[in-house]
């Protein structure tokens, strides 16, 4: 912007200088005068437009698979009954055991 005010400048001047310099001859050593008073800041330029979205980041990684629990204890066992007494054979019959299978059963006498 500074750059497009002092080519201006110059543009402006320059025609300006070439009429003078033929009306009225300057001296051969001329000392330039004092600077001049500082221009106005500028205005302020638009806001940017807004940038664009993100693309979506990727998924973790899965967990691993957890240790398998520890194994229950085995329970107790129950109590065993009372075994009842057995009955009496009937009249005319005795207790026989089967010496091959230990089955007691009621024969004739």
């Amino acid at each position: 912007m500074k750059t497009l005010l002092v080519m201006g400048a110059f543009l402006l001047v320059l025609p300006i200088a070439g009429c003078t310099a033929t009306v009225s001859p300057t001296p051969a050593a001329a000392t330039p005068g004092p600077a001049g008073p500082q221009g106005q800041s500028g205005q302020t330029g638009k806001a940017g437009q807004p940038g664009q979205q993100g693309d979506p980041g990727q998924s973790g990684q899965q967990g691993a698979t957890g240790q398998p629990g520890d194994q229950g204890q085995p329970g107790q066992t129950g109590q065993q009954g009372r075994q009842g007494k057995e009955a009496p054979c009937p009249a005319g019959e005795h207790r026989y055991t089967n010496p091959d299978t230990g089955k007691v059963s009621c024969v004739r006498d």
